[in-house]
């Protein structure tokens, strides 16, 4: 599970991943307060599945990789057929994090986009969406209900383009925005998502899956 990242300068669209290791305590703690450590790792572990085998269609007309955090690469072998590489995040908050990946990415030569494991209904046609998005826009964002983005890209290098964001928080998409805009920077936006925080935002989730025809008896604070 070596990285080969940058090995060849590439112009394939590339897609990170941002994931954590499931480990219990250590993710989705709102949700843990209520269904406690345990099952908040357990959903989890299923969300991030189901963020990957998403996105694996695109594999055809991007490269996929998956950016973890929380353990060694080895903890992730079970997805490793998942994407096309592996490697570990950066110390540092979510903004230097996002700036470390994306320049790594884009010194392939091509446009970037990174989505995390919160929005389990990501799909590859939107992701397919957004890279169409990058053909006529320097960035593009997956707004999430709750005020930040499950989904953000850039097509091309956009030198301080995570500075001055409130991360994790209702702020982050508007200062985003923002940012962009005092910069000239054109954007695109694609549907908005629901992000998977609380107990409350895992059985609405359950509920959308069974009114589309893929229903989970799943109730959250269920041991599985």
């Amino acid at each position: 599970m070596a990285g080969t990242f940058g090995a060849q300068p590439m112009t394939r669209p590339v897609v990170l991943v941002f994931l954590k290791h499931p480990t219990p305590g250590r993710v989705k703690t709102r949700l843990a307060a209520a269904v406690g450590p345990e099952r908040a790792a357990e959903i989890y572990r299923e969300m991030v599945g189901t963020v990957l085998a998403a996105v694996r269609p695109l594999r055809d007309r991007a490269d996929v990789i998956g950016y973890f955090d929380g353990a060694a690469a080895e903890a992730f072998a079970d997805w490793q057929p998942l994407a096309d590489d592996w490697l570990p995040q950066p110390a540092g908050g979510l903004g230097e994090r996002l700036e470390a990946g994306f320049a790594l990415a884009h010194a392939r030569g091509g446009p970037v986009l990174a989505v995390g494991t919160d929005a389990p209904e990501i799909d590859a046609t939107l992701l397919g969406e957004a890279i169409d998005v990058l053909r006529m826009n320097d960035a593009v964002f997956g707004p999430a209900h709750d005020g930040g983005y499950y989904l953000v890209g850039t097509a091309r290098r956009l030198p301080g383009f995570f500075d001055g964001v409130r991360w994790s928080s209702e702020h982050t998409l508007a200062d985003h925005l923002e940012r962009c805009r005092s910069a000239g920077w054109s954007v695109g936006l694609l549907p908005p998502l629901h992000d998977i925080d609380t107990a409350d935002d895992w059985l609405a989730y359950q509920s959308r899956a069974s009114r589309r025809g893929h229903q989970s008896t799943t109730d959250p604070s269920s041991s599985s």
